[in-house]
């Protein structure tokens, strides 16, 4: 195989992975359009334009179509990367022609020429909308299984609560009987009252026992 064979067979590679990924490389001059001069990937599938579209802001520019929200933060970044002379790794939402909104990742860097100007810069861009679903679905298990762990710690608290209740009723008890002799009416009263916390106890271990069973068959 040659050298041009072998070159286009790279691209063939590259152009395969970036659709699969749903990810596009491009190069770009460093202006608040963000105008592209270079782009290859799933463009399309990603900001919803086609590549000619986006080239040299033929019809709309790659700045256009960032959330306008996000933007401004966006450049300021960027901005600062290339005055650290460091790469960016930022989040930010594309608003597409068709008004649907994709959350993207984007990695990038300057490119410098040797007297210190930035010639363009250049990176990848994401499609970041699973990785954010993903997020969100283990913020909400997160917040299900905090909630839940909040509940079986309040029923444990009553049942250490109750359980010094008895041990100090069972100690109350001992004397009143103790002072009743056969009569033993306030005993009476006592006992009633530590079966009544027993039976208190049991539900909250049932209870327990549901929640931990819940969290267990939940994944």
């Amino acid at each position: 195989m040659n050298t041009s064979d072998q070159s286009g067979q790279n691209d063939k590679v590259f152009e395969e992975i970036m659709k699969a990924s749903k990810s596009f490389v491009y190069r770009c001059d460093n202006d608040e359009d963000v105008t592209m001069t270079y782009l290859s990937g799933s463009v399309g599938a990603v900001t919803g334009c086609r590549t000619d579209q986006l080239l040299n802001n033929r019809e709309l520019s790659y700045g256009s179509l960032c959330h306008p929200d996000d933007l401004k933060d966006m450049i300021d970044a960027v901005d600062a990367s290339i005055e650290a002379r460091t790469s960016w790794d930022l989040d930010y939402r594309l608003v597409r022609p068709d008004g649907s909104e994709l959350l993207v990742r984007e990695r990038g860097a300057a490119v410098f020429n040797d007297a210190g100007d930035v010639i363009y810069l250049q990176g990848l861009v994401v499609d970041a909308s699973a990785e954010n679903e993903l997020r969100i679905r283990l913020e909400e298990k997160a917040q299900t299984a905090n909630s839940a762990n909040v509940e079986i710690l309040s029923l444990a608290n009553q049942i250490v609560g109750s359980v010094r209740e008895l041990n100090m009723l069972s100690v109350n008890s001992k004397i009143e009987a103790a002072r009743a002799g056969d009569s033993g009416a306030g005993f009476k009263v006592i006992a009633g009252e530590i079966q009544r916390l027993a039976k208190a106890n049991a539900d909250c271990a049932v209870q327990i026992a549901e929640q931990m069973s819940d969290m267990m068959e939940d994944p």
